[in-house]
């Protein structure tokens, strides 16, 4: 594989050496530069992980995008507050999630007033958000995850960001998953002629891959037609085993041929089919526009302020009894009901204050 820049990775349930093995692995795949996309819920100290790999992490250049709290100590303060103090941090651009158990744990949409001074303020500094919104159809389907009506459906949630999309012209708003489109190519074509500041991320979603080989000469026009409007992503994280041949699985799709190829990755041969990219596309969507996207340098960390916050989340945590916000985290995602969220942030800021 040629050079790539991944803008889609996390390191949640991470422990240093997970963080540290995830990074050195991409980057033996030809990985030279990746963008840590936080997610609060998971652990109130997400924010300044990715902040502290950024500064510290000498396999690849990583960048840090940050998350606003939504179900911990810090979920009163007003989503703008939070921005604020994240952009003074040093983050290089902002993660949302607009999944179903999010949608139904917040109880407004993405396109809610109360997000409205937020996204103005991205949009005025100029910081591109990564944007999960939805899930896969069939999510929805008798006897899914989402079945339930007291989740939103797909359409609203996709109508509620592409809101603000319209309403914030110059914010670019990159979808994670295809905007999970990956069966609906007129859908897919519409946003992008609709919809100049939106991009789409190829990070799988394992149905993408399957669906793009339904029409695979329709979708190497697409990806050729609007090269500039995609990049690579993964979904890579420090508690898989198998990032690597998630690199893999996105670059040989870009450019294998159009006959079948195998790929081992989650446990399983994916027998898929290649968009056989020319160089240009390929280069441009695997490495170029993650630097015209993303701009060409990353901000700066203010150190003293990166400190200061790790002390002060540091006292309120000794300063709580057990972890009353793990119901809430719990809410969003279930599996995190035997992860020891607080003990890990603990860990991780002592650690980091020791460095210092």
């Amino acid at each position: 594989m040629k050079r790539i820049a991944d803008s889609h990775i996390h390191i949640r349930f991470f422990e240093f050496e997970h963080a540290l093995k995830l990074f050195s692995d991409i980057a033996e795949c030809g990985v030279t530069d990746a963008a840590i996309l936080s997610l609060p819920y998971y652990g109130v100290i997400a924010n300044l992980a990715a902040v502290y790999f950024k500064m510290t992490n000498k396999d690849l250049d990583l960048r840090a995008f940050g998350g606003f709290h939504t179900v911990d100590q810090y979920a009163e303060i007003p989503p703008e507050v939070q921005l604020e103090a994240l952009i003074k941090l040093g983050i290089d651009g902002f993660k949302i999630m607009s999944c179903p158990t999010m949608r139904r744990y917040c109880g407004i949409g993405i396109d809610d007033e109360y997000y409205e001074k937020m996204f103005a303020l991205l949009e005025r500094e100029g910081l591109p958000v990564n944007f999960h919104v939805a899930d896969p159809e069939e999510f929805w389907d008798e006897g899914g995850s989402y079945a339930d009506p007291s989740f939103a459906s797909k359409k609203q949630l996709c109508d509620e960001a592409l809101r603000v999309a319209k309403r914030h012209p110059n914010l670019k708003i990159i979808f994670a998953h295809f905007f999970f489109l990956s069966n609906f190519p007129e859908e897919a074509e519409r946003i992008m002629e609709e919809y100049p500041n939106v991009y789409f991320d190829l990070t799988p979603g394992t149905e993408m891959y399957y669906n793009f080989d339904k029409n695979i000469e329709y979708w190497r026009g697409f990806f050729k037609k609007y090269k500039n409007r995609l990049l690579f992503g993964t979904d890579a994280n420090a508690n898989k085993d198998c990032n690597k041949e998630l690199e893999a699985l996105v670059y040989r799709k870009l450019t294998e041929k159009t006959d079948y190829f195998t790929q081992n990755c989650y446990g399983k041969d994916f027998v898929i089919r290649g968009l056989e990219l020319d160089e240009e596309t390929a280069d441009a969507i695997a490495y170029g526009n993650y630097f015209e996207i993303f701009g060409k340098e990353k901000k700066p960390v203010n150190l003293e302020l990166f400190y200061e916050y790790c002390e002060r989340v540091l006292h309120d945590l000794e300063a709580m009894e057990g972890d009353p916000y793990q119901e809430n985290r719990v809410k969003i995602v279930p599996k995190l009901d035997i992860y020891p969220s607080k003990q890990v942030s603990l860990d991780f800021l002592r650690r980091v204050l020791k460095e210092k």
